[in-house]
């Protein structure tokens, strides 16, 4: 199939696409991984935030237990210590009204119920203190925990933010590769459709082709494989069977004219000559083989009476000289320049160049070169 300037161009945008969608999807995959990792640093956020609050929490929990557990115990001590103070105050009024009476035996002892009710008093003031000691000691154990849990709870922000940015940005990444693979895909499409079409066009050529060659009769095993020219006056040319090509060396060569008739006829590797040149009307200018009405009205076969056969060919290649073939030149395997020559001192000549024949020109030798009707071609030529 021949090249196609729309069928590159699409082939281009495809290449352009495509390159453009691996971009997209490399940026994709790039954003994936970034989501993918923010995503595993805010879990580890998140369970160092809930490990901070756990701890927290646990503090919390022990500073209230202690708080629920000795605020009772604190509260009974303090009334008890109250009512020791109390009793040890009024003891010791007993006393001194003892020794201003002068009565030292209830003096001493009212004193010694004092320094008692004191000491209870202390007892009771020990275990209070004891006990607001632990209230307090969990409580600064729970205020140790609140700034930890506060920093895992800011960093957990952080790199939540850190994973929605990441998470948008992958999104963004996702939309621009799905619009990077539909243009891909269009221009896919684009591209098979394109090639679909010329093979279509290639497969109806061929058909055109083949049909051409069946109309002229050129032998079946040949016509899947034709090359076919028209010349200008309208003849078209039949190559087929040459050795590489349908035009290759020794192909064989059909012409027909614009209203169908063969008129040359010559099978790979038959030899050339005017023996291919059909009797049809309209036949080749050389062929002086066929019937020819001539002035006085009288038709006859010149082939007989006249003996107008060619005598010889040759052909000339323009580069070398070289006149060594006959018809075709055998070393550059295509066919150039033909004369023709008769008994009758007319030559023919003609260009072939391996296809078309062309340029025809009669020379009469029998006139000196240059003389007006040197050129004239014989009466039984056509």
């Amino acid at each position: 199939m021949a090249r196609d300037a729309e069928l590159d161009r699409l082939k281009v945008a495809q290449d352009v696409a495509f390159q453009r969608k691996q971009n997209a999807y490399q940026a994709q995959q790039t954003a994936w991984e970034k989501l993918s990792s923010a995503r595993d640093e805010m879990n580890r956020a998140y369970e160092a935030k809930q490990r901070a609050y756990y701890t927290q929490d646990q503090a919390w929990q022990y500073y209230q237990s202690v708080k629920s557990h000795n605020g009772p115990r604190i509260d009974w001590l303090n009334s008890q210590q109250e009512s020791a103070f109390q009793n040890m105050k009024q003891a010791f009024d007993n006393a001194s009204s003892a020794y201003e009476r002068r009565d030292g035996a209830s003096a001493s002892m009212y004193a010694a119920e004092g320094h008692r009710y004191k000491e209870e008093s202390k007892t009771y003031v020990h275990e209070r203190r004891r006990l607001v000691e632990e209230i307090r000691s969990a409580r600064d154990k729970f205020q140790e925990c609140k700034p930890a849990f506060q920093d895992a709870k800011d960093y957990f922000s952080s790199a939540k933010d850190t994973f929605n940015s990441a998470k948008a940005e992958h999104k963004r990444a996702q939309a621009e590769f799905e619009k990077a693979k539909a243009e891909f895909d269009a221009c896919v499409k684009a591209f098979k459709d394109r090639l679909d079409e010329l093979k279509s066009a290639s497969r109806k050529r061929r058909e055109d082709k083949k049909s051409i060659a069946k109309k002229a009769g050129v032998p079946s095993q040949y016509r899947d494989n034709v090359w076919i020219s028209k010349d200008s006056d309208g003849n078209t040319n039949i190559y087929f069977g040459g050795i590489g090509k349908p035009d290759g060396p020794g192909h064989g060569h059909y012409v027909m004219d614009q209203h169908g008739t063969v008129t040359y006829r010559r099978d790979p590797f038959d030899p050339h000559g005017t023996q291919n040149f059909t009797d049809a009307p309209g036949g080749i200018l050389y062929d002086r083989r066929t019937r020819t009405y001539v002035p006085g009205g009288t038709l006859y076969d010149r082939r007989a009476r006249t003996n107008t056969l060619p005598l010889g060919v040759s052909n000339r290649d323009n580069d070398t000289n070289d006149r060594s073939g006959v018809f075709y030149d055998r070393r550059r395997q295509i066919d150039l320049h033909v004369t023709q020559y008769y008994k009758d001192n007319y030559r023919v000549s003609w260009d072939t160049k391996g296809k078309a024949d062309e340029n025809y020109h009669w020379t009469d030798q029998n006139f000196p070169s240059g003389h007006p009707e040197s050129h004239i071609p014989p009466e039984d030529a056509r």
